[in-house]
């Protein structure tokens, strides 16, 4: 039997960490390429979902939850302040305007409803005829009347 060196199986072991070595780049390549093909396929998985259910945002299929989902609220989303009774924010606008035409932050400093609500209630009233659009911001149509009459202009 022969007597073997440790430098012969420092060699023998050296070799053996090259092959492996190779061997691993290869499968490293196939990894990273299978990773690409899953997210990509998560990705299209996740397109398709969202068309289909109306869904924006890409949720993980449920066998890939580590956490359980809290119960999805259903109730209408509702501000810290309670909604105004029906009809009292056209009244305040139109009371406020009273005093000459204002732009929709005018109104709502001055009526303390937020500016976004007031825009949409004057593009609802000026469709109704309940407000006319003024030079700079909304007025009540007798103003319009009586401003362009002042200006030499047509009454509307």
């Amino acid at each position: 039997m022969a007597k073997l060196e440790v430098s012969d199986i420092a060699r023998s072991i050296k070799g053996r960490i090259r092959e492996v070595e190779e061997q691993l780049k290869d499968h490293k390549a196939l990894s990273d390429e299978l990773e690409r093909l899953k997210g990509a396929l998560s990705r299209l998985e996740g397109g398709v979902r969202s068309r289909v259910d109306g869904r924006h945002r890409r949720e993980q299929p449920v066998t890939q939850r580590t956490t359980a989902l809290a119960p999805k609220d259903t109730s209408p989303a509702r501000s810290t302040n309670a909604r105004a009774p029906r009809g009292e924010n056209k009244k305040k606008i139109l009371t406020a305007l009273k005093g000459g035409p204002k732009t929709a932050s005018e109104i709502a400093n001055e009526t303390g409803i937020k500016a976004g609500t007031i825009g949409a209630s004057l593009s609802k009233l000026a469709k109704a005829g309940e407000v006319v659009k003024a030079d700079r911001g909304y007025a009540l149509p007798t103003q319009a009347r009586t401003i362009g009459s002042e200006h030499g202009l047509p009454s509307r």
